[in-house]
């Protein structure tokens, strides 16, 4: 059973995160820019055919780096949105509840 206390929590949390959810997919966005660019920088820094050129930027330790932030970046937003599913599907099974007992159901 969902309380209305445990309803009222989901609605903070969601009210609350707004903001985070919106600031973590801006940063998503701007960690998977800056590997492209770091790789970019990196292929026109070498010489050689294009795909050897490509193949050290993917190796690069400063690649590798960027790579290992983007990933993170990716895994926060991931977390919080999935948090964020959680709480309006409790906001769904409060609604669902209620509705079932206002028609005698429950």
């Amino acid at each position: 059973m969902i309380t209305d206390e445990r309803l009222q929590k989901a609605l903070t949390f969601l009210a609350e995160t707004d903001e985070k959810a919106a600031e973590l997919k801006v940063e998503v966005e701007r960690a998977a820019y800056l590997l492209k660019a770091m790789k970019s920088a990196i292929i026109i820094r070498e010489d050689g055919a294009m795909e050897l050129r490509k193949a050290v930027a993917e190796k690069d330790a400063l690649t590798a780096n960027k790579t290992g932030a983007w990933l993170e970046t990716l895994r926060m937003y991931e977390a919080l949105t999935n948090k964020r599913k959680t709480e309006v599907l409790i906001v769904d099974v409060w609604r669902s509840l209620n509705a079932n007992r206002r028609v005698g159901n429950l």
